[in-house]
């Protein structure tokens, strides 16, 4: 029997950054290896088989959730520091924290015990809504982002948001916070630094009207006619007007109930503690040195936990179903279209 007749596992290190990736989007065992082999594995050279990928996985720390065997008593002291900046979050959105904020694998099932024992008051609260279903037509990847921005902060402490969504696959390309979102430079310049960090950009631009968008608007383009000459004299934006940017809205009411209740609870004992007057120039001013840089964070990191969290279950969407930065990255795996414009 010729002894070498299996091919070598592939080298740690060139897979442990594209496990621990997977590992973010919680895909299973055999979904992350089968796009380690279709994307990331040279199968002429290396092969590598489910068991010895479990041996490699649980190496580079990553264990499941049945192995990190968590009781109540294991997750209340990371349940209560998160509840401290997200006491609205329900047992879905707490299972998602717990994984990306704490590094750990915990069931829901478990969540919902905790909400029963310790937080009884919060579960009688829930009450169901009523949804009001809109459509939004998109042909693939990167043919549409939607630009939006967001001032319920700006009057009340002098922080304004802003964030540029793929609605087709729900991809979050930005969530920034500065002191102003009015400015058309600033603006232009989240756009132009996202086209590099991908090396491309989208077909068409839904923004609202507004001065703030104009720059950003002719600013596209303009790039679209200078890589595209056929489309001389067109359009690549889109004004949408009357409430109909629906992704972004939709990102901001998931931002306040998720994300908004615990920190405004923080920013309220500065603004109660003379922290941040805007009559002061220099109160102000320390307020957004201290503050933008530790909100700007945990945007990020609220960004990169939705991009990596597969949406609920929809038997009305008919657009592909997973992981938005997986769809994203390789759109072939789903049956979708890229229309990405290589810059």
């Amino acid at each position: 029997m010729n002894r070498n007749q299996y091919k070598p596992n592939p080298p740690i290190d060139s897979i442990s950054e594209p496990i621990h990736r997977y590992w973010k989007m919680r895909k299973d065992d055999k979904a992350i290896l089968r796009a380690l082999k279709d994307h990331h594995i040279d199968s002429s050279k290396y092969g590598l088989g489910l068991t010895k990928f479990r041996e490699i996985r649980e190496s580079l720390g990553l264990f499941r959730t049945r192995k990190q065997e968590h009781s109540l008593d294991t997750i209340k002291p990371a349940m209560i520091r998160l509840r401290t900046q997200y006491p609205k979050a329900g047992a879905r959105d707490l299972v998602g924290l717990l994984f990306h904020e704490e590094k750990m694998g915990v069931s829901r099932a478990l969540v919902v015990k905790y909400f029963a024992l310790y937080e009884p008051e919060l579960v009688r609260e829930r009450r169901k809504n009523r949804l009001r279903r809109k459509h939004l037509w998109a042909a693939g990847v990167n043919d549409i982002w939607a630009v939006d921005q967001h001032d319920k902060w700006k009057y009340k402490f002098g922080l304004a948001l802003h964030s540029y969504t793929d609605p087709f696959v729900g991809v979050m390309h930005w969530m920034k916070i500065w002191w102003t979102n009015s400015s058309p430079r600033l603006i232009l310049s989240y756009h132009l630094e996202r086209v590099e960090e991908i090396g491309g950009k989208q077909c068409v631009h839904f923004v609202d009207p507004g001065t703030e968008n104009y720059r950003l608007a002719n600013g596209h383009t303009l790039l679209r006619h200078l890589h595209d000459p056929s489309l001389e004299g067109t359009l690549q934006h889109r004004w949408m007007v009357k409430k109909k940017n629906v992704m972004p809205e939709i990102g901001w009411s998931q931002l306040r109930h998720r994300f908004t209740p615990g920190f405004e609870d923080i920013l309220d004992v500065g603004v109660n503690n003379g922290w941040y007057n805007p009559d002061i120039l220099l109160e102000a001013l320390v307020f957004h040195y201290i503050f933008i840089p530790w909100l700007q964070q945990e945007l990020d990191a609220y960004r990169d936990r939705i991009n990596n969290t597969a949406k609920r279950a929809d038997r009305n969407k008919l657009l592909p179903h997973g992981v938005p930065n997986d769809i994203y990255k390789h759109p072939s795996d789903y049956g979708v279209l890229d229309f990405k414009v290589i810059c």
